[in-house]
């Protein structure tokens, strides 16, 4: 993965292929998004309560963002032929609305999020105003979601010359 190759042509037209390592970088190579070392994260948990039941294809969905980058959350999410439009707006919602909190309060840049786990609860609320021998019941879900988040010490911003 550190190599490149060189391809070049001599005056007899024969090949020669060189090898030169490359110098190694600050960045990741071929792992655009790191998950962050441990004395860079902070977390953050939301509760969040969704009304009504989720599809199995949802709870798969939501079930498989543990450890993984926001990013990769969300094109998950679009990419999903099987939901129905109601229930693809509601899942992005689910993510958005704490990805804006972390942006908004915390200054956090969208590419410094991960989801580190998320838990499914689903419960039933009875109604207490209807009389007791009938059993309807309010369905709904409980979605806990931990995130890490990198923050950056914000730049100062250079005074003018003049």
């Amino acid at each position: 993965m550190n190599q490149i190759l060189f391809e070049n042509r001599c005056k007899c037209n024969e090949e020669i292929s060189v090898i030169k390592k490359r110098k190694p970088t600050s960045r990741s190579e071929g792992k655009p998004l790191q998950y962050p070392k441990s004395a860079e994260i902070k977390s953050k948990t939301f509760q969040i309560k969704y009304a009504g039941k989720l599809s199995l294809i949802a709870k798969f969905i939501l079930n498989s963002f543990q450890n993984k980058y926001i990013y990769y959350g969300i094109d998950d999410i679009l990419y999903q032929f099987g939901l129905d439009s109601n229930e693809y707006e509601t899942l992005l919602a689910i993510l958005y609305s704490p990805v804006i909190f972390l942006q908004n309060n915390y200054s956090v840049n969208f590419f410094d999020i991960w989801i580190s786990e998320i838990y499914l609860e689903e419960g039933s609320k009875p109604n207490k105003f209807l009389s007791n021998n009938s059993q309807t019941f309010h369905q709904f879900t409980s979605i806990t979601v931990k995130f890490f988040y990198k923050t950056k010490i914000p730049t100062k911003k250079q005074d003018s010359l003049w």
